[in-house]
C-alpha cells in the first residue's frame, strides 16, 4: 500500500485529501506545514508528497528547496489555488513532479497519483 504524506496549514484540506486518498487504499501521514512535512518524509518515508504552496514557517517552495538540499528523490505534487503560469514554472523548476489547482478533484489527483508514485523525479 503506498503510503502518501500530505502537508497543508488547512485541517480541512488535510481531511479531505486524507479521505479521498484512504478510500483509494493509500496510507496517509499528515503535516501541518513544510518544517513538519520535512521531518516526517525523512522518517516516514513515503512514496510521495502531495504539498499546499503557501503556509507559515515553510511553504511548499521552502519544502521543495529542502528536499533538494538534502538529497532527498521524492516525488512531489504541489497543490494550490494560485492560477499564475510563473508559479507554476518555478515550483516544476525546483523539481515538483507537477502542480495542480486547488481544490483538486478526484478525477485529476488519481491518474496524477499512479503517474508520480515510483517515479525517479524528485528534486
Amino acid at each position: 500500500m503506498p503510503k502518501i504524506l500530505v502537508i497543508d496549514d488547512s485541517k480541512f484540506q488535510r481531511k479531505i485529501i486524507s479521505a479521498l486518498l484512504e478510500s483509494e487504499d493509500f496510507s496517509v501521514i499528515t503535516a501541518e506545514n513544510g518544517n513538519s512535512g520535512f521531518d516526517l518524509a525523512l522518517d516516514e518515508s513515503p512514496d510521495l508528497v502531495i504539498c499546499d504552496l503557501l503556509m507559515p514557517e515553510i511553504d511548499g517552495f521552502g519544502f521543495l528547496e529542502k528536499i533538494r538540499q538534502n538529497n532527498v528523490n521524492l516525488p512531489v505534487i504541489i497543490l494550490t489555488s494560485d492560477i499564475q503560469n510563473t508559479t507554476r514554472k518555478r515550483c516544476l523548476d525546483m523539481g515538483a513532479f507537477t502542480v495542480l489547482n486547488k481544490p483538486v478533484a478526484k478525477e485529476t489527483l488519481l491518474p496524477v497519483l499512479s503517474q508520480a508514485i515510483g517515479s525517479t523525479k524528485g528534486p
